[in-house]
């Protein structure tokens, strides 16, 4: 046990690396039969494409019509069986090999792999020890491009196969595509474990690549994505590879408080419309299958973003982040991580919901609900005059964004207040209150109280002592707090 082979790499138990290396040994055989017509060799299916958008420069992830060469198919599927009938002979049949037969025998004899890879009672385990040795062929073939055995060049490629297998806990980097925006930069480190990176065009692939069983394209929503946001320092229980399985694709599995303060501060810093589709499992030093030059990666599909995304909005140009704005990200992100660990927590955690349901809303009128919910999470202490609570916090909290509009913020207020009323008591001419008339112009209601709150998040993340509103009320009357 505990065999360092080459490069540092260290092979966990060295008596199945050795059955797997015969096992290998053994398929590139099959490989290498494909020509004669007793095996076949087809392609993998549902192949990404990494493509761009002409008009917004946004990557688009599609399926292509026909992947590279599939050598685990030399090793699967009856086309064996169909090949030797009527000949009288046998026909090939890798699951019966002596190779991977003893590789099977040694594996149920582990208690760590007989439990993991679930033998009972239905012989999964033996399923799922084939098709590994498939992935592993299909790489090494594609990698060296040779079908004879060369430990050397096996070992990188099972090693992450054997940590899967062997590891009661598997690292990840937890990804979260964001959706329709540009950075004017790479990458930006928030926070020791949190950071923004630009996605490699591999992971691209990876992400975007449904697996061969999968008649679903990769969404043109999804894909439309230049960064992401990378959460370290996360880890899924390895406890048998169907409870894992299920684990990376339930959305309670992932930091999903984290995520949705991140969207929450690039919401309140910016004012862009964004959102997230996938979360996305990164494995770390492990991985659970392959494909060709790929390493296939998990995560549940969301609808954590505005609906209108779907109507065409790849094709025109999406806003950018500046550096400017992402500093501001960076201190609201971590502003809200300090006031989740206070007697305020579950205010503001309130709050930061209704801001990021508010922004993904299907209507004006829902929208105007979250956006006044928040506003009155972040502001209120009762439910006394509260609209004219509100609207004066609101205004005191601008004489420290910007006092030139302290006066219109109170006002709007209360014309926010009154459309949310119409709404909630189903009032037949709240149309007429729908948008408000501001200097020469008018604004939409629903995006001047969104505005408004997240100036209010902004300036309240940046000084915490006003989340008391008492302490409000009272700068107003002393400017000091």
């Amino acid at each position: 046990m505990g065999q360092a082979l080459n490069s540092g790499l260290r092979v966990i138990d060295s008596r199945f690396f050795e059955l797997f290396c015969g096992a290998i040994d053994e398929a590139l055989e099959y490989v290498r039969q494909a020509g004669t017509g007793k095996t076949h060799i087809g392609n993998h299916e549902n192949w990404p494409e990494l493509r761009y958008h002409e008009e917004s420069g946004l990557p688009w992830v599609c399926t292509s019509a026909q992947g590279p060469e599939n050598y685990g198919d030399a090793i699967s599927g009856i086309y064996p069986a169909l090949f030797a009938l009527g000949t009288g002979r046998p026909s090939l049949d890798f699951g019966k090999d002596r190779s991977f037969m003893a590789l099977g025998d040694y594996a149920k004899a582990q208690p760590r792999l007989q439990q993991y890879l679930v033998f009972e009672p239905r012989e999964f385990g033996t399923t799922r020890l084939h098709m590994m040795v498939a992935y592993a062929l299909d790489r090494y073939v594609h990698r060296t491009g040779r079908t004879d055995l060369d430990r050397a060049d096996l070992l990188p490629i099972y090693v992450p196969l054997e940590k899967y297998l062997f590891s009661s806990v598997l690292p990840i980097v937890v990804v979260v595509p964001i959706l329709f925006l540009k950075f004017d930069f790479s990458q930006l480190q928030i926070s020791k474990s949190v950071l923004v990176d630009r996605l490699s065009d591999e992971f691209h692939l990876a992400r975007g690549w449904p697996g061969p069983f999968s008649d679903a394209d990769n969404s043109l929503v999804e894909s439309a994505a230049t960064h992401g946001l990378f959460i370290r320092d996360i880890s899924f229980k390895n406890e048998t590879w169907l409870k894992l399985g299920q684990i990376e694709m339930e959305p309670g599995s992932y930091p999903v408080e984290s995520v949705d303060a991140f969207f929450a501060s690039l919401r309140i810093a910016t004012g862009y419309p964004t959102g997230y589709a996938q979360m996305v499992a990164l494995p770390v030093g492990w991985a659970s299958s392959y494909a060709a030059d790929i390493t296939p990666v998990s995560g549940p599909r969301v609808e954590k973003y505005p609906p209108f995304f779907k109507d065409a909005y790849w094709r025109g140009d999406v806003p950018t982040v500046t550096s400017s704005q992402a500093a501001a990200v960076k201190e609201i992100f971590n502003g809200l991580q300090k006031v989740f660990e206070t007697p305020d927590a579950q205010k503001v955690r309130v709050a930061m919901h209704r801001l990021n349901l508010s922004a993904t809303r299907t209507s004006d009128e829902d929208g105007i609900i979250d956006s006044v919910i928040a506003m009155e999470s972040l502001l209120s202490d009762d439910t006394q005059e509260m609209t004219h609570k509100v609207a004066m916090r609101l205004g005191a909290l601008y004489k420290i964004l910007d006092p030139s509009r302290a006066v219109e913020a109170v006002a709007e207020m209360k014309r926010i207040y009154r459309f949310r009323s119409k709404v909630v008591h189903g009032s037949a001419d709240s149309d007429k209150d729908r948008e408000i008339n501001r200097g020469e112009g008018k604004i939409a209601t629903i995006d001047a109280a969104l505005e408004h709150l997240r100036n209010a998040f902004a300036t309240l993340i940046k000084n915490p002592a006003l989340l008391d509103p008492k302490k409000i009320d009272d700068f107003l009357l002393t400017d000091t707090f």
